[in-house]
């Protein structure tokens, strides 16, 4: 998901709400749970049906480093405290595959299971280049109704969208990506026990591969067609990645619901802090792990190349997001990346750059709601994983984990005088 927006219900319309919602009206109730709670937060999977993903059979431990790392500072004072204040539960940081930073905040540990919310957009995209790889599906070029042909009947226009639309968020498929109301597109793509009959009510919108436009639908369509193409469901298929990686501890994926098992592929996976550090290091590695090749090598390049392409601007010809600002990234693959210039944690909105002038850096990452990050520093050979109840839109969180990832590697320099990417 998104991490544009927190609430999904202004407090003052609950009471007027509840009891409307809860008398069937409409063709989607939100749960009460959703309606009492009136946010998404990182304990979502308790209410939902999840399918196992086990830990690995052969566990491989992440080594610890003879030497921690020191933090850089935060405003005004040391960063622990100040991350906790801004609603940090976990970070970790590995430095060539090893732990030299582990922390855990407001009473959660290493055992502690935590949702991904858009992370998991990432981890589809690494299991669709190993469909390729082996087979199931021919292309990303291929359309959309090869697998999904039911698509076609609905809306002659999904032919015309491919998998790699679907990959760079350029589908032209209508779909309301807010958080303000429970019956917004992606609220209740959420929350539904049933998405099929979710999927059934999207239609174009526009030509396709014209502009990027974040929809969760373009990654709940793409793990679909990916789950029909394979004959297996998204947590099978993560468990062979979790497999391969040497994850130590089970996870999760949580599905529409139990009956139906439709995997929520666009926001959903649920795993332990260090496991998520693991998906890092295999993008850090270009799809290695184990002394084996995982993922394959050109697939993870082709996740983060910053394409040209069609458009009406520069901003949707480079696949830019928020063009314009300071926080201004590529999209690429279901993946971020970073451009070359300073890290700022507090983006000045009049600072931005033109997005004529972005020149991709080396640094990318994975992001979800409420500030889940998988920060990966190729250069630094660093992996940094925050995870969160709040994302605080005061900080731009991927500076402030690039910065991380460069503490203390620039030797007689201060760190914060080092910060842009080599």
């Amino acid at each position: 998901m998104s991490t544009r927006s927190r609430r999904l219900l202004p407090r003052r319309l609950l009471s007027a709400l509840l009891p409307l919602a809860l008398s069937g009206c409409g063709t989607f109730v939100p749960p009460p749970w959703i309606l009492q709670q009136q946010r998404t937060t990182i304990t979502d999977h308790q209410h939902f049906d999840n399918a196992p993903i086990p830990a690995s059979r052969h566990p491989v431990a992440l080594p610890r480093a003879t030497e921690a790392l020191k933090l850089p500072p935060a405003p005004g004072g040391d960063l622990s405290p100040w991350l906790e204040q801004q609603g940090t539960v976990a970070l970790i940081v590995l430095r060539d595959g090893q732990i030299v930073h582990e922390q855990y905040f407001a009473g959660r540990d290493r055992s502690t299971l935590l949702t991904s919310f858009s992370v998991a957009k990432s981890v589809v995209a690494l299991l669709l280049g190993q469909a390729i790889r082996d087979g199931h599906i021919r292309s990303v070029d291929d359309s959309l109704t090869r697998y999904l042909p039911e698509l076609e009947r609905q809306d002659p226009r999904f032919a015309q969208v491919r998998l790699r639309d679907l990959l760079a968020m350029r589908s032209g498929i209508g779909f309301e990506e807010t958080y303000s109301t429970p019956w917004s597109d992606v609220a209740v793509f959420y929350l539904t026990s049933d998405l099929a009959q979710a999927v059934a009510g999207l239609r174009v919108a526009e030509a396709p591969n014209q502009r990027y436009r974040y929809s969760s639908g373009d990654t709940q369509l793409l793990g679909m067609a990916l789950e029909r193409a394979t004959g297996r469901r998204l947590p099978q298929l993560a468990q062979h990645l979790w497999e391969q990686v040497g994850a130590e501890q089970d996870a999760s994926w949580s599905v529409d619901s139990a009956v139906l098992g439709q995997t929520k592929a666009f926001c959903c996976l649920n795993a332990r802090a260090l496991d998520f550090a693991r998906i890092g290091q295999l993008m850090l590695d270009r799809g290695r792990a184990g002394g084996r090749q995982v993922v394959p090598a050109e697939w993870i390049d082709t996740l983060l190349t910053v394409q040209a392409l069609p458009g009406a601007d520069v901003a949707a010809q480079r696949n830019i997001e928020d063009p314009g600002r300071p926080s201004a990234v590529f999209y690429t693959g279901q993946w971020r990346r970073m451009p070359q210039g300073p890290l700022l944690v507090t983006p000045v909105p009049t600072a931005g750059r033109d997005p004529a002038t972005l020149v991709p850096g080396t640094d990318f990452y994975a992001q979800g709601q409420h500030g889940q990050y998988i920060y990966v520093a190729p250069h630094q050979r660093t992996v940094v994983v925050r995870l969160g109840t709040d994302r605080h839109p005061g900080v731009w969180w991927p500076g402030l984990l690039g910065r991380i990832a460069r503490s203390g590697l620039v030797d007689g320099v201060p760190v914060v005088e080092a910060l842009s990417p080599r």
